[in-house]
């Protein structure tokens, strides 16, 4: 359980009503992540969604090594903020992790599981309205971010 006033401070959470925030507060866990510790790995079962709170936390991707046959390299696509969600898959269709996110430096987040928040959902659906069209803005905002990223890639 974490206080409602922490999600009170974050945008993503604004559209939400007191009785709303309470019910995350009640399912929300705050962890300490330690410098370099992976938190989820890219298509493995998205169990939680993420939030994150103080530090950084980086998403990677692998990509195929042309000179090792069956090696790979993560690659860095996105560092996410204070303020901004990860594992955003656990509340899209099908449930599998697109990236691998690891902490770079002292970090706190939050965590909801997945299965409170179906919990918390099948008593409130105006709650999972709200939460997935909150995440589907973050997943667009990431979205605009790669096009930008790949236009000065290749300018």
């Amino acid at each position: 359980m974490i206080s409602i006033e922490l999600l009170r401070r974050y945008p993503f959470f604004g559209r939400l009503d007191y009785e709303q925030l309470k019910a995350l507060a009640m399912i929300a866990e705050e962890i300490k992540l330690e410098n370099e510790q992976v938190v989820i790995e890219e298509g493995k079962p998205a169990d939680a969604l993420y939030f994150l709170v103080e530090g950084s936390v980086v998403l990677y991707h692998p990509i195929a090594s042309p000179q090792t046959e069956g090696s790979t390299t993560e690659v860095p696509v996105c560092e996410i903020n204070p303020g901004e969600p990860f594992s955003i898959s656990a509340l899209i269709e099908p449930h599998i992790l697109t990236s691998t996110a690891r902490s770079s430096g002292v970090s706190r987040v939050i965590r909801l599981m997945v299965e409170d928040l179906k919990t918390a959902f099948t008593q409130d659906t105006r709650l999972e309205c709200l939460m997935i069209r909150c995440v589907a803005e973050a997943a667009m905002g990431r979205l605009n971010s790669t096009r930008v990223q790949l236009a000065a890639a290749y300018a």
